[in-house]
């Protein structure tokens, strides 16, 4: 990617964030905020870290770059794939996703400090969450974590929920339409497979029926 498409916290995304969900303005409170015991975990394992380079894979939520931005200095890229998944999904070429997600990033191996996933790989087959899943092990930094929640149950209803980060310890979830619903519950060996070079550090089991999950990618030698 670019430099000019890349999301600068200080600049380019700031009417945004003042808006609060995003340029197009979708989504809506789908209730009060959830808790969430990853996130925390993930700060802190960046906190040390100078400028740390953060990818979100899911919808720009003002709210997000701003406190990523006070709590971190990140810079943070955003790549929507479940924009993606959508134009996809609408031309019938859906099939196609794994080959999509070989050539659609450039980034250069070892250059994200942290991803965000959020929930991207429940609406992904597994041929096509294996070569996403692969992509974000390279891109990782030694030492660097990845973010993803996994419903624990099937969930065809055609929804995408934006995680909107409300304080270290919650989030708001916000619903918007989908071309189609989740495709693939992934137990804890899936994960574990989807991830080969990464160790998950974090599992929790909400009463919501997700599974947070922090991975981490081993630290360089010194």
């Amino acid at each position: 990617m670019s430099d000019s498409a890349e999301r600068s916290l200080t600049s380019r995304l700031f009417g945004w964030a003042q808006r609060g969900d995003g340029p197009t303005g979708e989504g809506r409170d789908a209730g009060p905020p959830v808790g969430t015991k990853v996130l925390a975990k993930l700060l802190a394992a960046l906190a040390h870290r100078e400028a740390p380079v953060v990818l979100d894979l899911g919808p720009v939520v003002g709210s997000n770059v701003s406190f990523l931005g006070e709590q971190l200095g990140c810079r943070l890229r955003v790549e929507d794939l479940y924009a993606d998944i959508d134009r996809l999904t609408r031309e019938q070429a859906l099939d196609t996703l794994p080959t999509w997600f070989e050539q659609r990033f450039t980034f250069e191996p070892e250059s994200a400090d942290a991803v965000l996933c959020w929930d991207v790989l429940d609406y992904l087959d597994k041929p096509a969450a294996a070569v996403l899943a692969a992509q974000i092990v390279q891109w990782l930094k030694p030492g660097g974590v990845v973010l993803c929640f996994f419903s624990t149950v099937a969930n065809p209803s055609p929804t995408y929920t934006r995680y909107a980060i409300a304080d270290a310890d919650h989030l708001r979830h916000r619903t918007s339409p989908a071309a189609h619903g989740r495709r693939t519950v992934h137990q804890n060996r899936d994960i574990e497979r989807l991830f080969t070079g990464l160790s998950v550090t974090e599992s929790f089991l909400l009463l919501n029926k997700t599974r947070e999950v922090l991975l981490r990618k081993k630290p360089a030698r010194t």
